[in-house]
């Protein structure tokens, strides 16, 4: 019996699918272990934090065979922080997760990277004084400060929000230290909300798919950085449904490792 591909990689899959993302970029993102080896894994973000420190957030992942929302990640930028994610390791890791993985996100000093999400909600009842498009936005943290912001948080953060494609976008909240992030900031948004535009084509090919398999809601997560704007991540209601519809049972085969 073959290796068991999980869901997790299917869901970066339909990215692919839909000309979202190449193949290439994802395989070069994401460094995937078996679990069995996440000593290996341990041992790699290691040798790049001692030859190249303050370089960036390395973000471990730990994927379960069919789970693919929500998962536990473990964010490092330290030998510190390592020490930790090692420490957290017991038995039940290998009994509940496949494999594990990690991926970099890049920071350098002038070099600002915005990570973000923007939602599209396509139900029929939606009229214009709904806003369907919403953008949030933070910038140099982790893409999880998004769902657990609030009033106390120390991010950067924009949350804007428009009726339609080709509408102009609203910014509903802006939280930054000073005037000169506040500009800094808004040319940020501008050039995720060109790198969006961009692939206004695609986006909707993939809303349309989703309509039709009855899902109207679809949430996108990207990345702006020094190398440039990449989608990174989707989520659904019903994201089981989108990878068993995309990847039928017969088509698993054909999946590459």
């Amino acid at each position: 019996m073959g290796q068991v591909i999980p869901n997790k990689w299917k869901k970066h899959l339909v990215l692919v699918e839909f000309g979202l993302k190449k193949q290439e970029d994802l395989e070069n993102e994401i460094h995937r272990y078996p679990a069995f080896h996440v000593n290996t894994l341990i041992s790699d973000i290691e040798k790049e934090l001692k030859s190249n420190p303050n370089s960036g957030m390395y973000i471990i992942s730990s994927i379960p065979s069919h789970d693919c929302f929500k998962l536990p990640n473990f964010c490092i930028s330290s030998m510190e922080d390592l020490e930790k994610f090692k420490a957290s390791l017991d038995n039940d890791f290998f009994d509940r997760f496949s494999e594990v993985w990690y991926c970099k996100k890049p920071f350098q000093n002038g070099h600002d990277v915005i990570t973000g999400r923007i939602s599209f909600d396509n139900r029929d009842w939606i009229n214009s004084i709904k806003y369907s498009h919403s953008v949030e936005q933070v910038w140099n943290c982790s893409h999880r400060e998004i769902e657990k912001f609030n009033k106390d948080s120390n991010a950067i953060y924009l949350r804007a929000s428009r009726e339609g494609w080709g509408r102009h976008y609203h910014i509903d909240e802006l939280r930054v230290p000073s005037k000169e992030h506040k500009d800094k900031v808004i040319k940020g948004f501008i050039q995720t909300v060109r790198g969006i535009e961009s692939h206004k084509e695609k986006i909707e090919e993939f809303e349309s798919y989703l309509k039709d398999i009855g899902i109207d809601e679809i949430c996108l997560e990207y990345m702006l950085s020094q190398k440039g704007f990449s989608f990174i991540d989707w989520d659904t209601n019903d994201d089981k449904k989108v990878i068993d519809s995309v990847f039928p049972t017969e088509e698993k085969s054909k999946l590459v490792r």
